[in-house]
């Protein structure tokens, strides 16, 4: 028996085991902890509040007269907002900033001592990284002023966004302090994260073409008499147009001012500080759906211009509640008849010099052949096919149950209900309705004289590289010209050169109908084509700018 011990022998990688033990179980113990910490720190987000089926806002505002206060700031400082908490399809963001907003949704409705008004929520008023799915961090809900059918807002946005970027837009019901407020229309916003969306880049300005402030437009003194935000040259101080675009950055203004003095004094200049095809799309498109609360009709407003970093203008189109001949108002302010929406021609405000980005545009012939070609595009591909009313009445019957609840709405039920096919007299207000405007107006342009002229054909359309360039050729007939659009980047707006069919150049065989370009290729990332004859145009692919060829 050995007497110096009677201790078992402990090893020492087993005392090691033991240590290691209990470091993992002093670990476990912080687990809940740092997934706290790290919890607080995480940007919140919630479902995509854009995607299909009826969204829930609830917003919780600690102030017992809370509605009185919104009144006050939307009076005293439009900007201004109180801080709540908003759960959005059941995800809580904390310390959230709410305003009324909105002009004559805003004031109208109010003066008709209507509680449903429109609401402004910014998501991340006071803690950064609080956004939603999408990033988006602003809530901008509508409260479908003029318009019983609470549908044209989502179905315009959803008409023009086959042609050219614009924001999401569905319904949601919204409960402030647990009553409910009825029915709301939820569109995206035009902001840092729908240019970085849709172009690809933060880089340069964003202009919003809206006065906010009317009785400043209206009191504005020691410049020329504007149109609001119609881009009429003034003079060269941002002074004199700061009633008419809100610009978040002051350097803004310069290339602003540089687009307003080429378009009217140099517009032949234009393609270097315009997006044309763009533009054409949003005149199009404000036009065959009557969108007359835009920069067409009697306000000249409802859009934006994001002005990329090489200082072209992108023009995207804002606020359509009043779309489809919602606002009846024209150029000189008087109020059209049911048939003057009907037959709203589609060169109206051709000669009207207070509307330049109209008028100059197209005076040329390239720029108005192409303009024609996109309404006929929108009419035969959108409007006659139905989609427009099959989409519509779709929305109707899925928001009918939340209609019939919402005891604030501005309209009866039964107005909602005979929205699609009678002019309703409701107060001062005459709105026609959607399917009595839209098939006759779709008729009416698909016989006016000028949709009607022969379009050249595109076919047969390809590309190759050639060491470093690119060659793209096509097959156009019926045109006397044609036109290669391309650009490197989406964050540009596409350039153009002639494409020709005379042997040379890279085109193979003179007279054979197929025209050809070569550029370089490090310009060209995508391409589209515009085919030209005497009296129309057509583009390849149809939808282009917005779609387009990509080179790989």
């Amino acid at each position: 028996m050995d007497y110096r011990s009677s201790k078992p022998t402990v090893h020492a990688n087993h005392v090691q085991f033991q240590l290691l033990l209990m470091r993992i179980a002093f670990f476990r113990s912080l687990l809940p902890i740092a997934t706290l910490i790290l919890a607080a720190y995480t940007p919140v987000r919630s479902q995509d509040i854009y995607g299909k089926g009826i969204q829930e806002i609830r917003l919780e505002l600690p102030y017992p007269d809370w509605d009185t206060k919104l009144d006050s700031l939307k009076t005293v400082n439009p900007e201004s907002r109180l801080s709540g908490t908003a759960f959005v399809n059941g995800t809580r963001y904390d310390s959230v900033g709410v305003r009324y907003k909105g002009n004559s949704s805003y004031f109208r409705s109010r003066k008709d001592t209507s509680r449903k008004l429109p609401i402004n929520v910014k998501l991340n008023y006071r803690l950064r990284e609080q956004q939603l799915k999408g990033g988006q961090n602003t809530l901008k809900l509508s409260n479908a002023f003029l318009d019983p059918s609470f549908v044209r807002d989502p179905l315009a946005y959803s008409v023009i966004r086959r042609y050219m970027p614009a924001p999401a837009c569905n319904f949601a019901k919204v409960f402030i302090n647990k009553d409910f407020y009825g029915l709301y229309v939820n569109t995206e916003s035009i902001d840092e994260v729908f240019i970085k969306k849709h172009f690809g880049t933060t880089a340069g300005f964003l202009v919003k073409c809206d006065p906010d402030n009317w009785k400043r437009v209206r009191s504005q003194s020691g410049c020329p008499k504007g149109e609001n935000a119609s881009l009429m040259y003034l003079n060269d101080s941002p002074g004199c147009y700061d009633a008419f675009y809100e610009v978040d950055d002051p350097a803004s203004w310069k290339p602003l001012i540089n687009l307003v003095k080429i378009l009217n004094k140099e517009p032949e200049k234009i393609e270097s500080v315009l997006n044309i095809d763009q533009t054409l799309w949003m005149h199009a498109l404000n036009n065959v759906i009557v969108n007359l609360d835009s920069y067409t009709g009697s306000l000249s407003h409802n859009y934006y211009l994001w002005i990329d970093s090489t200082g072209v203008a992108h023009p995207l189109i804002w606020d359509l509640n009043m779309a489809f001949g919602g606002w009846r108002r024209d150029f000189s302010f008087n109020s059209m008849t049911d048939l003057e929406l009907i037959e709203y021609s589609p060169l109206a405000e051709f000669s009207n010099a207070k509307r330049p980005l109209i008028s100059k545009l197209l005076r040329t012939p390239l720029y108005r052949k192409m303009y024609l070609a996109h309404i006929k595009t929108i009419v035969t591909d959108f409007l006659s096919s139905g989609q427009w009313l099959t989409e519509s009445e779709a929305m109707m019957k899925e928001i009918d149950p939340w209609v019939k609840k919402d005891s604030l709405k501005l309209y009866s039920y039964e107005h909602f209900k005979n929205a699609l096919d009678s002019t309703m007299v409701i107060g001062p207000d005459k709105i026609i309705g959607l399917r009595q405007l839209m098939e006759r107006r779709s008729k009416y342009l698909l016989r006016h004289p000028a949709l009607s002229k022969p379009q050249p054909t595109i076919a047969k359309v390809k590309h190759t590289v050639q060491e470093n360039n690119l060659l793209v050729s096509a097959e156009v007939g019926s045109a006397d010209t044609a036109w290669l659009y391309y650009r490197k980047d989406k964050m540009y707006a596409f350039a153009r050169v002639p494409m020709n069919d005379s042997g040379q150049n890279g085109d193979a065989t003179a007279g054979d109908h197929i025209f050809s370009a070569v550029i370089p290729r490090t310009d060209a990332k995508h391409y589209y084509i515009v085919g030209e004859n005497a009296e129309a145009a057509a583009l390849y692919p149809e939808r282009a700018s917005y779609e387009f060829i990509k080179v790989e």
